[in-house]
């Protein structure tokens, strides 16, 4: 398994994020998008091999993928929000999946996410319920583990301009079995998200409509 991180401007953050992992897979590799910091600098020096890609989270996943394609792949970020000493549950919860989702809902503890926030993922849960069937509660979560079946499709086809719960409609449409596992996470450690800056209720409102584009394809 490879661990695949999208990074922009996270230099404070991403070398503790790849040392971390590495212990848990074969290489990381760290994509970075639009940085106007030493996060590539600070990626290769913690021991991770780095690409490049346009800025954007979904664009950056993308090139990954692309680059990875009949791998298995761990994707987590690289603000230490994600704990990569829990690459190996995701991983072993692969035998009987293609998608393994991360969830910070279905674990004790960990920081608690803003209430709109949460009223936004609960929201998007179920508008993915209702278009798939699938129950997945953490459906934004980008702490993800993806079989090389999965890989290889998304290398096929990713949609470059938003990643969220439409890549799971998408998932879903191609037969690719989806599933959750609990992981105790934390809040950020500094900087900014790659997802700020978007109102909340507008960007449910983006997610929304790309799932039910995905699912009428």
């Amino acid at each position: 398994m490879l661990a695949l991180i999208p990074a922009r401007n996270e230099g404070p953050r991403v070398a503790d994020v790849v040392r971390r992992a590495a212990p848990h897979v074969r290489a990381v590799v760290v994509v970075v998008n639009g940085c106007t910091d030493d996060t590539e600098a600070q990626a290769r020096a913690a021991g991770a091999h780095v690409l490049r890609s346009e800025p954007g989270y979904a664009r950056a996943l993308a090139v990954g993928y692309r680059r990875l394609r009949g791998e298995a792949v761990v994707q987590l970020d690289a603000d230490g929000q994600h704990p990569p000493e829990a690459i190996p549950s995701l991983a072993s919860a692969l035998d009987g999946a293609d998608i393994v989702i991360g969830s910070r809902f279905l674990a004790p503890g960990g920081y608690r996410v803003p209430p709109a926030r949460r009223l936004g993922i609960a929201a998007l849960s179920a508008w993915t319920t209702l278009l798939t069937g699938i129950r997945i509660r953490d459906v934004t979560s980008g702490f993800q583990a993806l079989s090389p079946r999965a890989v290889a499709f998304f290398a096929e086809g990713f949609p470059e301009e938003l990643a969220d719960a439409n890549v799971l409609v998408r998932a879903w449409r191609a037969g690719l079995k989806v599933t959750e596992v609990p992981v105790t996470m934390t809040e950020r450690s500094g900087g900014r998200s790659m997802h700020a800056g978007v109102r909340a209720a507008r960007h449910v409102g983006r997610v929304a409509a790309a799932a039910a584009r995905e699912r009428l394809r």
